[in-house]
């Protein structure tokens, strides 16, 4: 009788929802070991009876169909493996990287980690490239075109910041010769900037020769020279240097090019050091005519003294708000003068004194001879024009200005503002023929302020406001 029953530590007789002897294996890795099995008796079942034993059972004990929570015997090494602790293998949510923990100050290696982060490093690249390019003449002299010279001229060499009050343009102006050595012609076809204190972002560049308009092919025959003047914006905030170097190339055709380096002052340096042409007074018979040098003279001071920020004494209600160019034509209902200039003023109140049919010609040729770059006054031209179009001979001055002074930047310079501030200020006195003038005139001799858009401007408003 002890031994039909079995004791509980024997070994139950095996069902559907015991594993099979193949299946053993797999199960024993996430159990314990069982206890040995006992000998069979005789009350047990043979491995043949097995079945039959099975299906005796209620369908209770039958196997449940396997659903998505649970898994088939193949699958119970992979999920043995996933059932890890957590102290083993942590989430990968978003859970973030800590931060590399930073030397103490009084650790003797905690100045290698300022000196290569990566703040130091882009202060030395920076540095590097600077100390290179100021260097660079001399790798530019090695590698210039043979046969072709550029000699600067230092004195029209320059670069300022636009607007003052606001920098986020560099704008530069270069003067110089190209003489051409060899004997075939050189044609000069266009600028390519390559790098300078501000980088290379160029808004804007003209090539301006005695030749013909802006950006038009230059031809230097062989063993001449032609005077060339050289305008770029860049759009990028000016350096807190005092100088500004740039490195660019001269695009001549069929790919020859001329590299070239150059390292302009500021313009304020150079208004500080013109001075006005030698035309003593007491050497000028005429005294209509003393009384202009006088005038044109005094400009000279007001233009030293109140830098590049000002246009000398010409000044216009917020002349500094905007920078030049980049608005639309403003409607005033003041029909008063906006623009205005004490010298300006003293010159048309002698203009108005003047009686005589014969005096006033006189006036308008004693002012316009001066508009050439030989005479000197080509940094006051501002002024000859505005008194000329108070007289309303503006197109008589432009048309001089234009023939003689293509080639000096500084006095462009001047008369691009002056366009500004009275196509902005003073747009109601301009007639149709004298805004085809100043248009023809910016076209000419490049539109850096974009004089050309206002004058559209104008027109627009006109036709939508007749009369």
């Amino acid at each position: 009788m002890d031994e039909s029953q079995s004791s509980p530590q024997e070994n139950p007789p095996i069902t559907e929802t015991q594993s099979s002897p193949e299946e053993k294996p797999a199960i024993a890795e996430s159990q314990a070991p069982p206890r040995e099995n006992p000998p069979i008796t005789e009350t047990q079942s043979s491995p043949e009876e097995k079945p039959a034993v099975a299906e005796s059972q209620t369908p209770a004990q039958e196997n449940p169909p396997i659903t998505e929570s649970q898994s088939s015997p193949e699958e119970k090494p992979a999920v043995a493996e996933s059932q890890a602790s957590p102290q083993e293998n942590p989430p990968m949510g978003d859970s973030k990287p800590s931060a590399p923990e930073s030397r103490a100050s009084s650790d003797p290696f905690a100045w290698l980690d300022k000196c290569i982060s990566a703040e130091a490093f882009g202060k030395a690249v920076d540095s590097a490239r600077e100390n290179l390019y100021r260097l660079s003449p001399l790798i530019y002299t090695v590698t210039k075109r043979p046969g072709l010279e550029v000699k600067w001229k230092k004195e029209r060499c320059w670069w300022t910041a636009l607007p003052p009050e606001k920098p986020g343009l560099s704008y530069l102006c270069a003067a110089a010769s190209l003489l051409n050595h060899t004997r075939k012609p050189f044609r000069l076809h266009d600028l390519r900037l390559i790098s300078s204190s501000t980088g290379s972002a160029l808004c804007y560049h003209s090539i301006l020769s005695s030749q013909g308009p802006a950006n038009r092919e230059i031809e230097v025959l062989p063993q001449e020279a032609v005077d060339l003047s050289l305008e770029i914006g860049i759009r990028a905030r000016p350096p807190a240097a005092i100088d500004f170097w740039m490195a660019c190339t001269l695009q001549g055709e069929d790919k020859d090019s001329l590299p070239i380096h150059l390292v302009l002052r500021p313009l304020a340096t150079i208004l500080g050091e013109i001075a006005p042409p030698h035309e003593p007074g007491f050497q000028i018979s005429d005294p209509m005519e003393k009384q202009i040098v006088s005038v044109l003279h005094s400009e000279f001071a007001e233009l030293r003294s109140r830098g590049p920020e000002h246009l000398g004494s010409v000044a216009a209600p917020s002349e500094n708000e905007r920078e030049p160019g980049s608005e639309q034509p403003q409607l005033r209902a003041n029909s008063g003068r906006q623009v205005v200039s004490p010298n300006g003023e003293s010159l048309l109140r002698l203009y108005s004194s003047l009686t005589t049919a014969e005096e006033r010609p006189r006036f308008r040729a004693a002012l316009c001879q001066r508009l050439r770059a030989e005479s000197g006054y080509g940094p006051v031209a501002y002024l000859i024009l505005w008194v000329l179009f108070g007289m309303g001979s503006l197109s008589e001055g432009l048309a001089a200005a234009e023939a003689n002074l293509s080639g000096d930047s500084l006095a462009l310079f001047g008369i691009r503002r002056l366009m500004v501030l009275l196509l902005q200020w003073e747009w109601r006195s301009f007639s149709d023929s004298l805004l085809d003038d100043v248009e023809r005139f910016v076209c000419q001799l490049g539109d850096p302020f974009r004089s050309a858009e206002r004058i559209a401007a104008i027109r627009t408003l006109r036709l939508s406001t007749p009369g």
